[in-house]
């Protein structure tokens, strides 16, 4: 690795909005900036589900940091997995991809790596109900959902048809509610009239949540619109009902009452719950940093750790005054950590406590219909689509990725047209996870002799290798 300078040295750890936006914040100072992430990519999350449902590919979602970055010359990009701090050393070890540690040394440290998908004690759930915070979770959903129409088509049992044409989702929160109007759409338009012995208008989406309706953060008059709207384009509401087991065949089901009931599915996604990275349960034991119930650190309103004034934990991993996990918090609390640190740096004084300024919520429930909350403004239908068409199109990471957009979405919205509909029915690559060591006892690695084996589609699920 390439030495860094001994004074002013700042390492970002995540390279989403947080990470990209303090990296903004940093750029052209008289100090160097490091930033980590395990992959070379920034994903746009918030159109993950575009991509799964075979509207946009993968690169019109993403962009290399490398490049979005390069007229910064004080940034360099690694890309590594953050794994271990010594805080009082103040070093970040991280892994190379194939395993290698290495350490890396800071006088500021800016955590910035989000959460990930909470299966609320129940991982082995994940087996089945895939969750969507990453690229590869997009195309892993668009393997099972496209797959189970395939699947559907050759079925040559009725009931076992209808379980390939049964989707269930856990969680009816912004990306449930998306997911579940994308297959409803997907199913009784794009597909209408391609397939001759499954018919995809038969397809159930099935929404559980534990709450009392769907978007309920989006106050009780655009949730009850949400609601509408799902149940015209076919979505089934299961409001108030916990998901007690999920298996290759289907989903159980507690209601208010206690009472439990199955529902067969060959399909579940899991958008429910988060929690934070393995990262945070170190760095709180590196720092004596507290953690909330999900994992989240603690932080001042300076956003730093108590005790701590050099490390920065902002985005989806703090915990600030129940402040939620979205993209307009990462961005902002991102914006403030790099400014605080350059002015720290270059001895410009301190910035006033941090100040969330709520700039609203959008989501997009089907083409034509959407809503938005921002302030007093409450909007939808085809004026709230509009709105989010507009935010996402203006928060697109790339001019190539705006127009990329803009130019499918025409398509897509006047032409009934979904083009990123491919999947990989083999296993990619020789291992499952790069940060794996190659040969170690334990990981994930394929034999070359039952490798083709292992590229046989599992029985229960269409293509569960990664791909």
């Amino acid at each position: 690795m390439t030495e860094q300078p001994d004074q002013g040295r700042v390492v970002i750890v995540g390279g989403g909005f947080g990470g990209l936006f303090a990296a903004r914040a940093l750029r052209d100072g008289p100090f160097s900036v490091t930033l980590v992430d395990r992959s070379p990519q920034h994903v746009f999350q918030p159109l993950l589900y575009q991509c799964a449902t075979g509207i946009l590919s993968e690169g019109q979602i993403t962009a290399p940091l490398r490049r979005i970055l390069r007229r910064h010359r004080n940034v360099r990009c690694v890309t590594a997995q953050a794994v271990d701090i010594d805080a009082a050393g103040r070093t970040l070890t991280c892994l190379r991809p194939l395993g290698e540690r290495f350490g890396i040394p800071y006088d500021h440290l800016i955590v910035a790596l989000g959460v990930t998908q909470s299966y609320f004690g129940h991982d082995e759930f994940a087996d089945y109900a895939p969750g969507m915070k990453t690229i590869s979770d997009a195309l892993t959903i668009r393997r099972r959902v496209f797959g189970a129409f395939e699947l559907a088509e050759t079925a040559t049992d009725p009931a076992e048809r209808a379980k390939w044409l049964t989707f269930a989702l856990v969680g009816a929160g912004p990306t449930g509610v998306e997911l579940a109007g994308q297959i409803r759409e997907l199913a009784t338009i794009t597909l209408r009239d391609e397939y001759r012995r499954a018919n995809p208008k038969d397809a159930r989406v099935l929404l559980f949540d534990g709450g009392p309706a769907p978007l309920a953060t989006f106050g009780d008059r655009l949730s009850g619109k949400v609601a509408q709207t799902l149940r015209e384009l076919g979505v089934e509401l299961h409001m108030r009902s916990i998901v007690t087991n999920v298996d290759a065949d289907g989903v159980t089901v507690r209601d208010q009452q206690g009472n439990e009931s199955r529902y067969p599915a060959r399909t579940v996604l899991w958008t429910a719950g988060v929690v934070a990275p393995p990262f945070a349960t170190a760095l709180a034991a590196a720092t004596g940093a507290e953690q909330d119930r999900a994992g989240r650190i603690v932080v001042r309103d300076d956003l730093t750790i108590p005790g701590h004034p050099e490390i920065s934990v902002i985005g989806d991993m703090m915990s600030l005054r129940k402040l939620p996990g979205v993209a307009e918090v990462a961005m902002q609390t991102g914006l403030y950590a790099g400014r605080r640190v350059r002015r720290e740096l270059t001895g410009e004084g301190q910035l006033e406590p941090f100040r969330y300024h709520d700039l609203g919520s959008a989501a997009y429930l089907a083409r034509g219909k959407a809503v938005v909350s921002a302030g007093r403004l409450e909007l939808s239908g085809f004026p709230g689509w509009m709105v989010w068409l507009f935010i996402h199109i203006a928060f697109l990471t790339g001019y190539r990725n705006r127009v990329g957009a803009i130019l499918t979405w025409w398509v897509a919205f006047t032409r009934d047209i979904r083009r990123e509909r491919a999947f990989t029915t083999r296993e990619v690559g020789h291992v499952r996870d790069v940060y794996q060591p190659i040969g170690e006892a334990g990981a994930p690695t394929v034999p070359p002799q039952s490798r083709a084996e292992s590229d046989k589609p599992s029985t229960s699920r269409p293509g569960t290798s990664s791909g």
